[in-house]
């Protein structure tokens, strides 16, 4: 259950977010960049995620 506390809580936040984070992302009269900002988050942050959880059992 200790690996799916954080998982929870992310989902939760997200469920909660999403709409106004949709709406921050499809805004017409914003920069064409912001779509690139909120993958290139996410493409960091699992990253970071995945980092800090592998194992180097070879």
């Amino acid at each position: 259950m200790n690996k799916q506390q954080p998982v929870l809580l992310f989902l939760l936040v997200v469920y909660v977010l999403f709409p106004s984070l949709v709406d921050w992302i499809i805004d017409a009269e914003a920069g064409w960049y912001r779509p690139y900002i909120f993958w290139s988050g996410l493409v960091i942050v699992a990253y970071i995620l995945q980092r800090r959880d592998s194992s180097h059992d070879l």
